[in-house]
């Protein structure tokens, strides 16, 4: 078995991957495995910053508990494992990202044709003018329009004051219309 005899080098010390991970320390995992690992996870997730995540969540995991890493025969696959798998996370948290997202818009799309009589833009006229809402504005919107709540409630909920608040409902809905106007006339 060549993985069992592989050697790791830390600095100027030659350390076998065998030996016990936590003598290695979480810097040194880091320093030999770190770009590998981001490698790969960028290829699964097709994010630099996605990758990004899932390696840092693999080695905080790690420094957490460096304990787990003493029944691990393989130092190498354990970590690309991890990394494999903290990739796929991110993947399904941002496909539930996604998924919330557009059930936001579609929710936004019937409660303005109930309100304007059936004349709104396209779902995905209206989603991406959603989206391009500053988060503050959406965060107003949502609370607003589906939780049905005042703009006192939202404001103790954001701790933003009412006149805050208000304006940016004011704002957002505005910047929505624009929005929706263009895409209809252009």
């Amino acid at each position: 078995m060549a993985e069992a005899n592989s050697q790791i080098i830390i600095g100027a010390a030659m350390v076998r991957d065998e030996e016990r991970p936590s003598e290695l320390g979480v810097e040194g995992l880091y320093d030999q495995y770190a770009h590998a690992m981001f490698r790969y996870a960028l290829a699964l997730t097709g994010s630099v910053d996605d990758a990004e995540d899932a390696v840092q969540e693999v080695f905080v995991r790690i420094a957490r508990d460096m304990k787990r890493l003493r029944k691990v025969s393989s130092i190498k696959s354990y970590l690309f494992s991890a990394t494999r798998n903290a990739a796929y996370s991110q993947l399904r948290g941002k496909k539930r990202r996604d998924h919330l997202h557009e059930a936001i818009c579609v929710d936004i799309r019937v409660k303005l044709e109930e309100e304007t009589g059936g004349k709104v833009a396209t779902s995905a006229a209206l989603c991406e003018a959603f989206g391009g809402l500053p988060l503050d504005q959406r965060e107003v919107l949502l609370l607003k329009v589906f939780d049905e709540m005042t703009f006192k409630e939202i404001a103790e909920t954001t701790g933003a004051s009412i006149n805050t608040v208000a304006s940016r409902y004011r704002y957002g809905i505005e910047r929505l219309r624009q929005a929706l106007e263009v895409n209809d006339n252009g």
